[in-house]
């Protein structure tokens, strides 16, 4: 149930501690409370048995007076008390009340599960009142829209864009620089524009007699991204239509996209548990749930009409107020946000909407159900600390910031569930900054392509930051099965500059990014196609030093610089289980054939490989000007394989050959000794050769714990 809220207005920033009501740490929050009366205001909320007519003094009914009922009534409430107009959204503390649960803050509206009635054996329908949304749960387990193919196994934390799949049969608009084969090769240029605007479908694959195709959706993968189409006609010859053009157009990506599609939200395609279909001219909502379900769940339908969390962000973070300080939330659960219907690259909407802010926290609260963004940090905020809270069940980004943030600090929390429905390049964080940006201690998992994207804005020159010094610091996180086979080209930690970094005629000296990037651990990567890598500095990006993480378990190279200056990989320990390379290098796709002037360094870093198709390098990746700096490295081969051996290193050359052109002149082959590579346990043991040679054992298992 919705329990109280305590809501502080404060003449200091304070924190408080959400803990259980028998607990002793409980009873020492609730004297503090009472200490801190003394200087602050306190506020309550609650939404059983409150009103946005009284002034919130109380946390219980009492005298004409008590707690605020709704979100907004309270934040409406509290400023309508305050004396200064500037102070109206500065010094707020919003902490759960002290209890051994959450209060829940939802943007839903609610159907009793005992409401539905059955529709034949399997779905059963309510009525509601409200619009459509993507986003419908039964209880705390996300629906899907009714789709074909249908899911192999429905489990209520589903991914939109897995798998099985339909396969195009043919371009609206071929030609031949891209049709349905590829004849354009892997990147098919000069597309015609029509092939945005549809596609041709195998017999049988879309039904022209389904009673209204124009409620459907079409996911059309294009290799990095995955975007909806809405059906507009289903004509003669097996032409889909769709009502607006894509963004990029079907068949530029052949490889990394597979023509794959999705159909969604068709009624007669609702036959399988766990899918939905909204009715939303006839004000119906169809679902099939597991067996007896409905008895003791409920449905929430995420609602646009109710979207509590852009109206209270409004209120609390209005772009007028210019100096907004001192916002804390802590020991709250926001559930069930809408996405607007947006599905693009758009960063809105989102559950906090925080601009011109300083000194905002979120401390051990839950994002869940969220249909587009958790956390956007905006414009001009500094000092930003989200803490300890998870996001889980995300439709795109968890937490998003902008180029100008300053002091933001994002450590010890879990993300599970990233890109659920939304597939333009999505990750768990998509961190942008100028200033101390500290990413650390942190759980990521379950994202549809990166497990978090650091950068993509523009950067640095080579002096921004004194020698030793950086903007972004990515340590101690733990990043795992991300991509889950549904997009292509992407990172457990994916770094990039802008796109001037990337053109033939690139100035270098403004593309640099500062991060650190180190004792993380990175593993169990699936790509669709390719990809799938550890650490990956794209588009130039320079100024990266990687060191000391454990990558292991992944589907494309450990760490990949592609092109950029001034970049290290140093004391990483690699355990390369694919075919393919370990370490990506600049080659000519980058520069549009043109090949950038790289300098890289990698060095004392520990190769384990196991597939004997493994390589260093691919052929094409190469470099100008000096050779990168390769060193101190230990090089093993669990294959027997001895065409690996001799050609695992670059240009096809054995370690001899490719020591006698003066590279790897102080690193060995042999085994490096982990202690337990069964377990996944990188640590050297003492025997280890690669002690010698100036490596260094350490310990990372307690962070993936």
């Amino acid at each position: 149930m919705y329990r109280k809220i305590c809501i502080g207005v404060l003449l200091a920033f304070i924190r408080l501690l959400l803990v259980d009501a028998s607990s002793q740490e409980s009873r020492i929050l609730q004297n503090r409370i009472l200490q801190l009366s003394r200087s602050a205001d306190f506020f309550y909320l609650d939404a059983e048995n409150g009103n946005d007519k009284w002034n919130g003094k109380r946390p219980t009914p009492e005298e004409g007076t008590g707690p605020f009922k709704t979100f907004i009534g309270a934040i409406d409430g509290i400023r309508a008390q305050r004396a200064f107009p500037n102070e109206k959204d500065s010094k707020l503390s919003i902490v759960g009340y002290p209890g051994d649960k959450r209060p829940v803050i939802s943007g839903a509206v609610k159907i009793s599960g005992k409401n539905f009635t059955p529709l034949g054996d399997k779905i059963f329908f309510a009525p509601f009142k409200g619009k459509c949304s993507k986003h419908v749960f039964l209880g705390k387990k996300r629906l899907i829209r009714a789709r074909k193919p249908n899911l192999k196994k429905w489990t209520g934390s589903d991914m939109t864009g897995e798998g099985p799949y339909l396969t195009i049969k043919d371009l609206l608009h071929p030609t031949s620089d891209c049709d349905r084969q590829a004849s354009g090769g892997y990147r098919q240029k000069n597309c015609h524009p029509n092939n945005k605007m549809g596609f041709i479908f195998e017999q049988g694959d879309i039904d022209p007699n389904w009673s209204n195709p124009k409620t459907g959706d079409i996911v059309i993968f294009q290799g990095w991204t995955a975007e909806r189409g809405h059906i507009k006609n289903v004509s003669a010859g097996n032409i889909l239509e769709f009502t607006k053009p894509l963004r990029f157009p079907i068949g530029e990506h052949p490889k990394s996209s597979g023509f794959r599609y999705i159909v969604e939200h068709i009624f007669e395609e609702l036959d399988a548990t766990g899918e939905f279909f909204c009715d939303e001219e006839a004000q119906i909502l169809y679902l099939i749930p597991p067996e007896d379900a409905l008895l003791d769940k409920d449905v929430f339908i995420a609602s646009e009409d109710t979207f509590f969390i852009r109206l209270q962000l409004k209120l609390l973070f209005s772009t007028k107020v210019t100096d907004t300080k001192d916002i804390q939330f802590e020991g709250l659960e926001f559930r069930h946000s809408h996405d607007r219907n947006v599905n693009s690259y758009s960063r809105k909407p989102s559950v906090f909407h925080v601009e011109q802010t300083r000194h905002f926290s979120v401390k051990r609260c839950l994002f869940s159900n969220i249909g587009y963004t958790g956390i956007l940090i905006y414009k001009s905020c500094n000092y930003i600390q989200i803490h300890k809270s998870k996001f889980s069940d995300v439709g795109y980004f968890a937490i998003d910031s902008s180029a100008q943030t300053k002091n933001l600090f994002i450590f010890k929390n879990t993300f599970e569930g990233c890109g659920v429905t939304n597939m333009f390049q999505p990750s768990c964080l998509h961190i942008r900054g100028a200033e101390n940006i500290k990413i650390s201690g942190n759980k990521i998992s379950r994202s549809s392509y990166a497990g978090m994207r650091i950068g993509w804005q523009s950067t640095f020159t080579k002096d921004y930051v004194s020698e030793g010094r950086y903007v972004f610091h990515v340590v101690r996180n733990d990043v795992s099965n991300y991509g889950m086979g549904i997009l292509s080209d992407f990172a457990g930690i994916y770094l990039a500059s802008h796109p001037g970094c990337s053109g033939p005629k690139a100035n270098l000296s403004n593309c640099h990014l500062h991060a650190r990037v180190a004792f993380n651990t990175i593993h169990n990567a699936s790509a669709y196609r390719y990809g799938g890598m550890g650490i990956y500095g794209d588009t130039a990006v320079s100024s990266l030093t990687v060191e000391n993480n454990w990558l292991y378990d992944l589907d494309g190279a450990a760490v990949n610089f592609h092109c950029g200056q001034n970049n290290v990989a140093l004391n990483n320990m690699i355990y390369h289980v694919k075919n393919g390379r370990v370490f990506g290098t600049c080659n000519a796709i980058v520069g549009k054939g043109v090949l950038l002037k790289q300098d890289l360094t990698f060095k004392k870093n520990v190769i384990y490989v196991t597939h004997r198709n493994g390589r260093l390098w691919r052929p094409f990746d190469a470099w100008r000007f000096d050779a990168p700096a390769v060193d101190n490295n230990v090089y093993y081969f669990s294959s027997d394989d001895l065409r690996q051996k001799k050609q695992f290193f670059p240009k096809t050359k054995s370690f001899g050959a490719w020591q006698r052109n003066l590279n790897d002149l102080k690193s060995i082959v042999g085994d490096p000794k982990f202690m337990d590579t069964k377990n996944r346990d990188f640590r050297l043991k003492s025997s280890s050769v690669a002690r010698n040679i100036g490596i260094k054992s350490f310990d990372l298992r307690k962070y993936r714990t």
